[in-house]
């Protein structure tokens, strides 16, 4: 089924994560599309999930803190987990609630880049 929507990167949308498995991220809950609009034609978009805040998260480097705005349309302090992106369908979005500013983009893109990092020397199987 092709879909066409109007979410694009940047934008905080309410997103049903389920099924899940361990310990991913569940229920529906508002995510960050972090892609850019590179991927015409398809149905995909990569988010990261948002959480309420707590204070032990502050230990966490990969929880980008994000507090509500008009703007951002979120009614509690919360964070961004960077370690948990997703590749999903566009059908797993239910609606857009707001949109995050470019700095804090920036912020989070960086910091899910770090997630994803090499570790040297990385493990190369043997032929």
């Amino acid at each position: 089924m092709k879909v066409i929507n109007n979410f694009h990167q940047g934008d905080i949308c309410l997103i049903d994560f389920n099924p899940t498995i361990g310990q991913e991220i569940k229920k529906i809950r508002p995510g960050i599309i972090i892609n850019g609009n590179f991927g015409t034609g398809l149905d995909l978009k990569i988010v990261l999930p948002i959480t309420s805040y707590q204070p032990d998260f502050d230990k966490i480097w990969w929880l980008a803190k994000i507090e509500p705005n008009q703007e951002n349309g979120l009614t509690n302090k919360s964070v961004v987990n960077c370690y948990q992106m997703r590749c999903i369908s566009s059908l797993r979005i239910i609606k857009k609630i707001g949109k995050i500013n470019s700095e804090l983009l920036e912020e989070i893109i960086s910091t899910s880049q770090n997630c994803i990092e090499l570790d040297y020397p990385f493990f190369v199987p043997s032929k």
